[in-house]
């Protein structure tokens, strides 16, 4: 998937996060704040990149987080999404097992 376009992926990603929070496209826009569900259709189908605020909108939506969703590798996504929620201990106690 290395070679796959940025905005594919982003839109791969955000149809993956919204149908593991269990929403619907209208139900996602409403919560990300969007005025429509076009645009989320768009974002979702490679044709539109998000601005970075409403990127964060959606991933808040999904319960998930930006940096997840702009992950390298697919693998990687839920190992971000949980070092970015985790407090300043488990950091630490991570960053020491690593080194």
């Amino acid at each position: 998937m290395q070679n796959e376009a940025l905005t594919q992926r982003l839109g791969r990603r955000l149809r993956t996060a919204r149908f593991a929070a269990g929403l619907t496209v209208r139900e996602a826009a409403a919560r990300a704040g969007l005025p429509g569900h076009t645009q989320l259709v768009r974002y979702e189908n490679g044709r539109a990149q998000p601005p970075l605020e409403r990127l964060a909108a959606l991933a808040s939506a999904y319960g998930t987080t930006l940096s997840a969703l702009l992950a390298l590798h697919d693998e990687a996504v839920a190992l971000i999404a949980v070092i970015e929620r985790a407090d300043e201990s488990t950091l630490r106690r991570l960053l020491g097992a690593l080194e």
